[in-house]
């Protein structure tokens, strides 16, 4: 009876106090998976989203952490290939050690699958700082193909609207020199959007040089762009519409504008208080992309 209560007390101690295969109780931080793990052994994220760091930003935070320490562990999983571990989370944190000169890093070390690693740093990409708009539509197609997840559920999943995630993943059918100039800043992701409706992207790219030559706002490439792809209405216009427009009615189609990411026209009767709302869209996804933001599903 003595034997047996004591195996059950010993398995019950090891359920309370947790010890490693030498029989060394496990430190609470090796329990969460915290450690302090040399640079040299950590290997670069494989899925990081983001494509260039900033070297100023970099020094500023190396000179923060050689002030304060790294207040947050970055994360990482040991290396299915090989040895070492690889980079989850926190590329800026592990950039700033090495150039502060710091041999090793707290780290929490996580088990994860591709895909978790994918959607994680994703997550801790566009939490910290704004990824430029092609790296962040990168980062989310890769993770719908990995998952097959549909936009509505990778929104619920990072937390951002649907719209937003729809509409920059559209900018990756732009040609590439195209989205190159998205990434470097030259054009808006409101610039570019417009440019998705002209079919051949011959003449993308030619409106493109005038927007970035000439500094064209959004709504002068909406307009642009609207008059190239329907020349009679434009004539049209030109005789019929003049600079008389009730500026609260020019600035209520900007923001449906900006907020539908859609060409949108007001026509408003000052006799009888009647108009209308037009939404234009390139195609039936846009359509129904227009649609869901209005609350209407089909």
């Amino acid at each position: 009876m003595a034997l047996g209560k004591g195996k059950v007390l010993g398995r019950g101690l090891g359920n309370l106090i947790p010890v490693n295969e030498n029989n060394v109780e496990i430190s609470k931080d090796e329990q969460s998976g915290l450690r302090e793990i040399k640079v040299s052994e950590i290997s670069p994220n494989p899925h990081q989203p983001r494509k260039q760091f900033s070297d100023a930003s970099i020094q500023e935070l190396s000179n923060t952490i050689v002030e304060h320490g790294v207040i947050q562990p970055i994360v990482v999983q040991k290396n299915p290939s090989g040895s070492g571990f690889l980079l989850v989370a926190g590329e800026r944190r592990l950039r700033a050690c090495k150039l502060a000169g710091f041999a090793k890093i707290p780290a929490i070390v996580r088990d994860l699958s591709e895909a978790d690693m994918m959607e994680l740093s994703l997550i801790e990409n566009i939490q910290r700082e704004n990824l430029n708009p092609m790296d962040e539509a990168l980062a989310y197609q890769a993770i719908i193909d990995k998952r097959g997840l549909k936009v509505t559920d990778l929104a619920t999943r990072v937390g951002k609207n649907r719209a937003t995630i729809s509409n920059l993943i559209r900018l990756l059918s732009l040609p590439k020199p195209l989205q190159d100039w998205v990434k470097e800043g030259k054009l808006s992701e409101g610039q570019a959007r417009p440019l998705l409706s002209i079919p051949d992207s011959k003449k993308q790219f030619e409106v493109a040089q005038k927007v970035i030559s000439e500094g064209w706002n959004v709504r002068e490439v909406e307009n642009y762009v609207s008059n190239l792809l329907n020349p009679e209405k434009k004539s049209s216009s030109s005789a019929n519409v003049s600079d008389k427009r009730d500026a609260s009615i020019v600035k209520l189609e900007t923001k449906l504008r900006n907020k539908f990411s859609s060409k949108v026209e007001v026509s408003h009767n000052e006799t009888n208080g009647k108009g209308k709302i037009v939404f234009s869209y390139a195609n039936l996804s846009d359509m129904e992309r227009i649609l869901e933001q209005l609350g209407v599903k089909l």
